[in-house]
């Protein structure tokens, strides 16, 4: 489930069951000090996170982007950032428009419709949102394993993390197992994230970590494995990575950056 803050109405990662992208309330770290002073009046907006959420899915369903344009200017009164709306409703939606393609409730041209729509959402927050200053080094490098050929949903987690101070970068095009090894020793992350989409993609995932564990310890980055997969459970165990379902954790993981 996709937790959302009832105060602030920040996006707070997700909640088990993964699978499940209705929208829950709670409180975050940062509002929970103040929450003895809340009132019934502040948790009166809870339920415009779940309007947005099905108001995007409508626009996306008419491929509107002024819209979604309108939706998210919209949101801000609600004090909602729109990078946020990126990574807890739009790429969410992703995920759904994908299952109902599989369910046969849409076409595969609905499905390439959807997300067509969701990259323009992706450049429209793009501009404005602020980040740091892509750095020579990311924090982060975000790949997708070999035959995931989706990367709208790392380059939203990217720009969600940048907004937050971590350098992140997502290589948005194919890579095999040696460009993923030759490029984690050109750009020495701290932290190698790989986005894996079906179960079959799981062997070559476990061929890079076995390559990248054998690299000398300090061009050798942490090993973090997320994704479709992992979030429904098809892969429990990769040796030499770990597994996320709820990637949004990496933001507690990292300090941000001194810039």
């Amino acid at each position: 489930m996709l937790n959302w803050c009832s105060y602030c109405q920040h996006f707070g990662g997700e909640v088990p069951p993964y699978e499940n992208l209705n929208i829950t309330h709670g409180i975050c770290a940062d509002c929970e000090p103040n929450v003895l002073t809340l009132s019934d009046s502040d948790f009166a907006h809870a339920r415009t996170v779940r309007d947005i959420q099905e108001q995007l899915y409508q626009a996306g369903s008419r491929n509107d982007l002024k819209a979604a344009r309108r939706i998210i200017e919209g949101s801000r009164r609600s004090n909602m950032r729109e990078v946020d709306i990126l990574i807890g409703i739009i790429a969410p939606l992703l995920h759904q428009i994908g299952e109902d393609w599989k369910c046969g409730v849409v076409t595969v041209a609905d499905e390439h419709r959807f997300t067509a729509f969701c990259e323009q959402v992706l450049e429209l927050v793009t501009a404005k949102v602020t980040t740091v200053t892509p750095a020579q080094r990311a924090e982060v490098l975000m790949v997708n394993a070999p035959g995931n050929r989706h990367t709208l949903a790392i380059r939203i987690l990217a720009l969600w993390l940048m907004h937050q101070g971590i350098p992140a970068r997502a290589i948005d095009e194919p890579l095999d197992i040696e460009d993923v090894v030759a490029l984690v020793g050109r750009t020495r992350p701290r932290l190698l994230l790989v986005s894996l989409a079906l179960a079959e993609q799981a062997a070559a995932v476990a061929t890079i970590a076995e390559r990248i564990v054998a690299l000398p310890e300090p061009v050798r980055p942490k090993i973090i494995v997320g994704g479709y997969a992992v979030k429904v459970g098809l892969v429990t165990a990769i040796p030499g990575a770990d597994l996320m379902a709820d990637i949004s954790l990496l933001a507690r993981r990292l300090p941000t950056s001194p810039g």
